[in-house]
């Protein structure tokens, strides 16, 4: 059963010299599982830099796929103590990003939850940030 979720998000980038950026949105969007993973799907906000873009989650016990659709295409895998590899598509241009999970929490039911990932960011093998994701789910209230 596909459920109207509200969905927060705040990601945080840290960079050697010490400065930081933080960028929080909310928006609503859709919760299912199935066959044991849970999928939530939401369009991202202008904000974050992601106008017409359409951004999926698979949540896995031990993984999470994020997969990004539209004005911008990417395909990245989060598993604590790996490295996975993406190319990153924008209309002007791609590059190839590269996440090294440090941490890992999943918190998830059919009614919603937490999710929160500790990664390192590197962009054609060059360390660039050290990331924190925390993405908040919960049933929308009635209307």
């Amino acid at each position: 059963m596909v459920k109207e979720v509200l969905i927060q998000v705040v990601s945080t980038q840290s960079y050697e010299e010490g400065s930081e950026e933080r960028i929080e949105f909310s928006t609503v969007g859709n919760l299912h599982k199935r066959q044991g993973s849970y999928y939530i799907i939401y369009r991202d906000s202008e904000t974050a830099g992601g106008a017409g873009v359409t951004t999926s989650l698979k949540v896995e016990p031990a993984k999470v796929t994020l997969n990004r659709m539209g004005a911008i295409d990417q395909k990245q895998v989060f598993e604590r103590g790996i490295l996975h590899g993406s190319a990153y598509s924008t209309p002007q241009g791609s590059l190839f990003l590269q996440v090294f999970t440090e941490d890992m929490k999943i918190d998830l039911t059919e009614q919603g939850g937490n999710i929160t990932l500790k990664y390192n960011l590197f962009i054609d093998d060059q360390w660039v940030s050290h990331n924190s994701l925390w993405i908040n789910i919960k049933e929308d209230a009635p209307r």
